[in-house]
C-alpha cells in the first residue's frame, strides 16, 4: 500500500512537470506538435494573408518571377517632320539671308565677288563651274544652276548616293555685305524598269506628301545640308582676305 501511493505521488508529479513545460512553450511550438489547433491555423492564416498582401505568386510563382515587378513598356518617340523655309507667296522652298560686316577691312563689292567666286570653283570644279553658270557680273552678282549628288544621312557615318540634286544659287554683292538665295530644289533619278527613264520630281512636292513623308524627308534633309555646308563654306572664305591665283588677272 506505501508503495503504491509512492507510484501516484510520482505519477502526478511527473504530470505537472509536463503540464508546467508545455505552458511554458512558445505558442508556434504548439502548432508543431498538435497542440493549441487555434493556434496554429491563426498563424497559418496570417502567414497566408502576408503572402497575398505581398503581391501575388512572389518568387513561388508559376511563371519563375522573383519580385513579380512589371517589364518597362518603352515608348517611341513619334516622329517628328522636316519643315525646309517655305516663302508661302511663291510656294516654294526659298532660303535666302543677308551677311553684313560694317567693320570688315577689304570688303568691297568686287573684293566679295572674287572671293565668292574662288570658293564655288573650289567646290564645283572650273569645268562644273562654267557649266552651271546662267549669270556672272563681276562684283554684282553671280546666278548658277547647281548640279550635285543628292546624298543622304542615314545615322552619322552611314550615307548613300539617291541620284542628282539640282538647284538654284545666287549671289548678291555690296560693299561689306552679300545676299545668298536658294531655290528650285529638284531631285533627279533613274526609274527602275526595262527602259531608262529620269524622274524629277521638285522638293515641293515632298513637303506637301500627306503619307510616305518618313521616307522622302531624307530628300528635303539632304538638300537642307547642302544649303548649310555651301553657307559655312562662303562665311569662312568672305572672312579671309583675297588672294587671287596666278590665272586671275
Amino acid at each position: 500500500m506505501r508503495y503504491t501511493r509512492n507510484a501516484q505521488e510520482k505519477s502526478w508529479l511527473r504530470w505537472a512537470v509536463i503540464l508546467l513545460l508545455v505552458m511554458a512553450m512558445p505558442s508556434d511550438v504548439f502548432g508543431q506538435w498538435g497542440f493549441g489547433a487555434d493556434a496554429g491555423s491563426a498563424d497559418t492564416a496570417s502567414k497566408d494573408t502576408g503572402v497575398v498582401a505581398g503581391g501575388g505568386d512572389g518568387g513561388w510563382g508559376m511563371d519563375g518571377g522573383g519580385s513579380g515587378a512589371e517589364e518597362p513598356v518603352i515608348k517611341r518617340a513619334p516622329y517628328v517632320r522636316f519643315v525646309p523655309p517655305y516663302d508661302s507667296m511663291r510656294e516654294i522652298i526659298f532660303y535666302e539671308n543677308i551677311i553684313e560686316d560694317e567693320m570688315c577691312e577689304n570688303c568691297g563689292a568686287d573684293s566679295l565677288y572674287w572671293r565668292a567666286k574662288k570658293y564655288l570653283v573650289q567646290r564645283l570644279g572650273k569645268e562644273g563651274y562654267k557649266k552651271m553658270v546662267i549669270e556672272d557680273k563681276v562684283a554684282e552678282r553671280i546666278v548658277l544652276k547647281v548640279t550635285t549628288p543628292m546624298i543622304c544621312r542615314y545615322g552619322q557615318y552611314n550615307k548613300k548616293q539617291e541620284g542628282v540634286l539640282e538647284y538654284r544659287l545666287t549671289l548678291r554683292f555690296k560693299d561689306s555685305r552679300y545676299k545668298y538665295q536658294f531655290g528650285n530644289f529638284v531631285h533627279v533619278e533613274a526609274e527602275e524598269g526595262l527602259s531608262t527613264k529620269i524622274s524629277r520630281t521638285y522638293h515641293e512636292h515632298y513637303m506637301r506628301l500627306k503619307k510616305g513623308f518618313q521616307f522622302t524627308d531624307r530628300y528635303l534633309l539632304a538638300a537642307d545640308f547642302e544649303v548649310n555646308e555651301v553657307v559655312t563654306g562662303l562665311k569662312k572664305t568672305l572672312q579671309q582676305p583675297y588672294q587671287p591665283d596666278e590665272d586671275d588677272w
